[in-house]
């Protein structure tokens, strides 16, 4: 368990550590893209104001809201186009470019007209293009910009970020795992002196408990049984049964911390076995009871825990099933690829439909929050199901439908 809760603990710093430079990386790269953007559309909308060309340094730097110089301007290429009400070219501007031919630039502004897009992009030799369209006096002025270097800029930004995003990573992984043993030591430490106190409370307990019991059935002797006797009896065994039920979790928790060695065995007869011991109870209670169990279905676990397992949740139905309702143990394999045992125990159980099931495997749960319910136990039983099933791997979960709730253990 202290192994997962490490390894839960590194998988959420690193997703906070994700979300952080993601988001870090996103705002920067959109920001400089709008950036970008902006810039592209104010020097085409610098030149469509000013005939296809930049107007003088003053007013440009008054445009561009920035200081700007001769070589900042010279570093723009671009060209512009008129065309009259004909759609004939009249004036053709490529000084500040020399990448494209009269011929191209004629022909690219034709399309640019006859697609009636007031703006746009175009791509030639891996070099794109930002245009802008205005009419002014029956004439049509076609301003277009080589964008290439902006936007190059930007995948460069892009790059090199999620590069360094990368390596952050990695270096944040590092420390958080290398911390993370720290981070959980403290939990560590109470986990043991829990756990430790519950094994030696334990033994602690059972020496009066023995004495308790031994001087009841003096009594007994000496003056028969009584109503004060039996309750006596009936409370020493609730709380021998509680006491062993509590080391036996301790143990197998215990046991989550070492490699558990697993053996094959026949997960149907054993299934068989412990479910038949309960047979005869529950008949006698007035319920039915149905068993469809697959036969030679094996699994890697361990035979005493296992056995243990089907017995505690075969009792676990006995105990809240409906009277005159149906107790039903199957089990059966599931899987294509890989073949895994399904061991299902339901029993019927009317008042089970606004019951929260995700907390039936928290220790000492009871559904009856008074903890005042007539049914006997402590709520132990599942939350140790719930340690074995993890011991062999697999996994266990509660549904409820059609009035009855069935536990469900994948091995």
């Amino acid at each position: 368990m202290l192994r997962k809760l490490r390894i839960r603990f590194i998988g959420i710093a690193s997703v906070a550590i994700l979300i952080v430079l993601f988001s870090v990386v996103g705002v920067l790269n959109s920001a400089r893209y709008l950036q970008t953007r902006n810039e592209i559309n104010r020097i085409l909308s610098i030149l469509t104001d000013n005939n296809g060309k930049f107007p003088s340094l003053s007013e440009t730097s008054k445009e561009l809201g920035s200081r700007t110089s001769m070589d900042s301007i010279f570093q723009y290429r671009y060209f512009s186009v008129t065309v009259n009400a004909s759609d004939e070219v009249t004036l053709v501007n490529t000084d500040n470019i020399s990448d494209l031919t009269d011929e191209q630039i004629t022909d690219y502004a034709q399309t640019i007209k006859e697609s009636k897009d007031e703006s746009g992009e175009f791509y030639y030799q891996n070099h794109t293009y930002a245009y802008q369209v205005s009419q002014k006096d029956k004439k049509t002025l076609i301003v277009v910009l080589d964008a290439t270097n902006q936007l190059k800029d930007n995948e460069t930004l892009v790059t090199l970020s999620l590069w360094m995003s990368g390596v952050s990573f990695v270096f944040f992984l590092t420390i958080v795992t290398i911390l993370s043993g720290k981070v959980i030591e403290p939990f560590v430490r109470n986990y043991e002196k829990q756990r430790r106190f519950i094994t030696n409370a334990g033994h602690e307990l059972k020496t009066p408990l023995a004495i308790i019991s031994a001087n009841n059935e003096l009594v007994e002797l000496m003056n028969g049984e009584s109503e004060w006797t039996k309750s006596t009896s009936d409370q020493v065994k609730r709380l021998t049964d509680l006491i062993n039920g509590l080391v036996s979790l301790a143990r197998l928790e215990e046991q989550e911390h070492v490699e558990l060695v697993l053996s094959d065995l026949d997960f149907s007869a054993i299934a068989e076995d412990a479910a038949e011991d309960f047979k005869g109870p529950v008949i006698r209670d007035g319920k039915k009871f149905t068993m469809e169990i697959q036969p030679d279905i094996h699994v890697k676990a361990e035979e005493k825990s296992l056995f243990e397992l089907v017995t505690i949740l075969v009792d676990n139905a006995n105990k809240y099933c409906d009277p005159e309702g149906t107790v039903t143990v199957r089990l059966d394999s599931v899987g294509r690829t890989r073949k895994r045992a399904r061991l299902a125990i339901s029993n019927t159980y009317r008042e089970g439909k606004n019951v929260d099931y995700s907390k039936f495997f928290e220790r000492f749960y009871r559904e009856d929050e008074s903890h005042n319910s007539k049914k006997s136990g402590f709520g132990i039983g599942l939350s140790m199901a719930e340690s074995m099933v993890k011991l062999f791997k697999g996994s266990i979960s509660a549904s409820y439908k059609d009035d009855a709730i069935t536990f469900t253990v994948i091995l």
